[in-house]
């Protein structure tokens, strides 16, 4: 498999891929980075194995991969917070460079005591806490807390549906940190947005998925269903190649060196 190399971009881009078409995506447009999962369907779950080395060959640039046992919330029991870990653990073999999870108690707020035991058990990997940040009531505290932990990013569309939405919060979010920990911007960020959301927050970084939904039969054989309740399970989500080309060529046309 041919490695990827860097871009010149003066805005970093990290790409939400959910397989191994996503990664070969990602290594040939040259997104600055990359988000690893599975179970995208579900917001992303922690990738293989298998998946986290092909993607270690595959893409020479930073790859954060999730840790997310499940799907639904993230207030978790003992025994999946010590899955976590070693799933964390068992990533960082495979050569990730860090790791986006989120930890919340039953009210919303960030499980500090969690996060610092996280922290502690990857002192050299990049962490990242995910869009769990969006459902905390006060986001100041909460970003205050991650800082203290040790967390060195936050994926977060400031507490809106989108980053654009959330373009206000996210810039505030931002003066606040001074530097002491990255916000990054993530939902529904396009090709139509993206330079007006990087001008509105100052940011130099974005989070993108740009999903599509596919298939590859050209007809429904069956009446059933295997997974989630209302979900078609003859297609699927994946990166869109179209999506892509135009966020990539929306920030290299509009004048944002400064």
């Amino acid at each position: 498999m041919t490695t990827s190399t860097r871009s010149p971009r003066n805005i970093t881009v990290e790409l939400c891929v959910g397989g191994i078409d996503d990664l070969l995506l990602a290594a040939s447009r040259y997104v600055d980075r990359i988000e690893l999962n599975c179970g995208m369907a579900v917001g992303g779950l922690t990738p293989t194995s298998a998946i986290a080395a092909a993607a270690r060959t595959i893409f020479s640039g930073p790859i954060i991969a999730m840790v997310r046992p499940r799907e639904g919330g993230f207030v978790y029991s003992d025994a999946e917070f010590r899955l976590m870990l070693q799933e964390g653990e068992n990533l960082l073999e495979k050569g990730i460079d860090g790791l986006a999870s989120g930890f919340l108690t039953q009210r919303n707020q960030i499980d500090v005591v969690r996060c610092a035991e996280v922290r502690r058990a990857f002192p050299n990997a990049t962490l990242v806490f995910h869009k769990a940040f969006d459902f905390v009531p006060d986001r100041e505290i909460a970003l205050t807390q991650l800082i203290d932990c040790g967390f060195n990013r936050i994926l977060t569309s400031g507490g809106a549906k989108t980053a654009a939405e959330g373009a206000v919060e996210l810039s505030r979010l931002h003066q606040l940190a001074r530097g002491r920990i990255a916000i990054l911007p993530g939902g529904g960020i396009r090709g139509d947005n993206v330079a007006s959301l990087i001008r509105a927050t100052g940011i130099r970084e974005i989070h993108s998925a740009v999903r599509e939904i596919a298939s590859e039969i050209s007809a429904q054989p069956i009446s059933m269903g295997l997974g989630l309740p209302g979900r078609d399970d003859f297609y699927h989500g994946r990166a869109s190649q179209q999506k892509l080309d135009e966020l990539l060529q929306a920030i290299e046309d509009s004048d944002l060196s400064l």
